[in-house]
């Protein structure tokens, strides 16, 4: 067998992985690079295992290339991606550049599944939300990987320390009244040499239980890292001030349970709609926007707390046209202090 080396320049992040693989294959080694590793090798081949990637159990290193691809890389799925498992000629070694970024000049593609990606973190965002402990806890059970966020004043805040307490680059974020659908498994993966996939925002849709709308509102999101941490946060707008890159997922990911008790209604209404009525989301399309406008002002009197989503609706909408050229004044959506205010003056 080939020699097998688990790559990684972050020991403290890879410590699971590379003990999971090397209980399994004491023989394997450790290095810090394409060029460490090669140096410990003494195979024709050697394996090179990434440290964001965890081997399938049945996967066994058996693999031999044919004499026609004795030096090229191979390179195996990865989930449904070819970035992962690497089988690499110790004589014909691609550039750093290349190994790091996982996009080889010259490879071949093996249709064997031989990993999976580590999945992305996923942090849930509360702040005092009355459902918050009933959609944690239903959440951690089925993916106890989940990491929480609680009671961080600012939106724009909150989700800089979402981001801050992160190991992987990209990460799921699930607001406090979002309440999960069965079939959604926060499986979405980038493959890890797209540049662009891995720094853009992307939304998936969720229903409104006031007024059925279905769209981005209130739906799970997948952020980039980095560009989390760097967000302008002088934008009212949180998911488009991250990166100018945005993607609207169409697939359902939760119900937005946001009409627990009036100010919850009312503050879920008012701050869509002033963000619908101002113009601040990047790229909305105005005719879907005034649909949205219309059926959030309108529609839900009968619902839970629905006359109080729909007031707040009107005053948000009213709000956001008043201020559309007034960014400063806009910002206040974010201040739940402000709304609170603003929910009892009215």
């Amino acid at each position: 067998m080939y020699d097998i080396v688990f790559i990684s320049s972050d020991r403290a992040n890879a410590d699971k992985n590379w003990k999971i693989l090397k209980k399994r294959f004491p023989t394997a080694k450790f290095a810090q690079s394409l060029n460490d590793a090669a140096k410990k090798c003494f195979t024709r081949f050697f394996w090179t295992v990434y440290d964001d990637i965890i081997i399938n159990e049945n996967f066994d290193f058996s693999y031999i290339p044919d004499k026609g691809s004795q030096n090229i890389v191979h390179v195996f799925q990865n989930g449904s991606c070819y970035d992962g498992l690497c089988l690499i000629p110790r004589n014909n070694l691609p550039s750093e550049r290349e190994f790091y970024h996982r996009f080889f000049v010259e490879k071949k593609e093996v249709e064997i599944q031989a990993s999976v990606p580590v999945p992305y973190d996923i942090v849930f965002i509360s702040y005092n939300e009355l459902n918050a402990e009933k959609n944690y806890k239903k959440l951690v059970e089925k993916f106890p990987r989940t990491k929480r966020i609680s009671g961080v004043k600012g939106i724009h805040e909150a989700h800089i320390q979402a981001a801050k307490i992160c190991d992987t680059e990209m990460f799921w974020v699930v607001d406090a009244d979002a309440d999960i659908v069965k079939n959604f498994n926060f499986d979405f993966h980038i493959p890890y040499f797209d540049f662009y996939g891995k720094n853009t925002v992307y939304v998936w849709k969720s229903k409104n239980p006031v007024n059925d709308l279905t769209y981005g509102y209130g739906g799970v999101k997948l952020l980039p890292k980095t560009k989390t941490i760097k967000m302008d946060i002088s934008r009212p707008d949180m998911t488009t001030s991250i990166s100018d890159s945005f993607k609207a997922i169409n697939e359902t990911s939760n119900i937005t349970d946001f009409n627990t008790d009036s100010f919850s209604a009312w503050r879920s209404g008012f701050r869509e709609c002033a963000k619908l009525a101002s113009r601040v989301i990047d790229r909305q399309d105005n005719s879907e926007t005034l649909k949205r406008l219309e059926t959030w002002c309108n529609k839900g009197v009968n619902r839970p707390f629905g006359i109080d989503a729909i007031k707040g609706a009107i005053a948000g909408r009213k709000f956001g046209e008043e201020n559309k050229d007034n960014p400063t004044e806009l910002q206040k959506i974010n201040n739940f202090e402000w709304l609170k205010e603003t929910f009892r003056s009215n």
